[in-house]
């Protein structure tokens, strides 16, 4: 199996060319990590101001989707790769849409955070949200340092804690749906926070899905819908 080497190629504008797309990918990643940090920022500040933020933002993203797209297509169509070209290509563009993803519900977030903060809804269940947004951060952000680094090894590490961010989510959400039944009156803002909690386990899905990708790319090896032990020991 051929490993990802950007200074492989006779052509040194073919090589930046590449370099250029993986480093626009991490731009973008920054990006939503970004805005997952002004939604816990909000949440601890109670702030309208800062949800406002996250909503004015989400325009940039789907930018850089629509600009990495069409980077990735003209490589494609003027350079015609194989190998771990292609691969590289392949692991950017499903990275592309998982990022673009994770801004979403970013936006989602903030979306149902505001008409919290507007009535001034105080909650518990605010602590352990920001505890699950935290390890979900710190999920994205190692995926995306093993995107920067090419580090599979990483990755799969990376990968399998996601079954630990399923199991806070799961507890959580049924601390809510319990809270719901219980005081039926404020269904509609437990609700809301059990949505922020989804879209949090969704985001720590996405980076999962971005630390599959790294897998393929660096080992030419497919792992979704494989068993993450297996995994790690065909490969190390």
């Amino acid at each position: 199996m051929e490993s990802f080497d950007f200074d492989k190629h006779t052509s040194s504008e073919y090589n930046t060319e590449l370099e250029e797309i993986r480093t626009h990918l991490l731009k973008m990643g920054g990006k939503a990590e970004m805005q997952l940090r002004l939604v816990i920022d909000a949440m601890k500040q109670h702030s309208v101001d800062l949800a406002n933020d996250i909503l004015s933002q989400g325009d940039d993203i789907d930018q850089m989707e629509i600009d990495l797209d069409q980077e990735c297509t003209r490589i494609i169509a003027r350079r015609q790769p194989a190998a771990s070209d292609l691969r590289l290509i392949v692991a950017v563009m499903k990275s592309i849409t998982d990022i673009e993803r994770i801004g979403d519900e970013t936006e989602k977030m903030a979306d149902l955070l505001k008409p919290l903060f507007k009535r001034n809804f105080r909650s518990q269940y605010y602590g352990e949200i920001d505890q699950l947004a935290q390890q979900v951060l710190t999920h994205l952000s190692s995926s995306l340092n093993a995107l920067a680094r090419l580090d599979a090894e990483l990755a799969i590490t990376m990968a399998k804690k996601d079954q630990l961010i399923d199991a806070r989510f799961d507890a959580l959400n049924g601390h809510l749906i319990k809270r719901m039944i219980k005081s039926p009156e404020q269904v509609k803002p437990y609700l809301h926070l059990s949505q922020c909690a989804q879209s949090l386990a969704r985001i720590g899905d996405h980076a999962k899905n971005i630390c599959e990708n790294v897998v393929y790319l660096v080992m030419g090896q497919d792992v979704r819908h494989t068993d993450i032990d297996e995994v790690r020991k065909q490969l190390f």
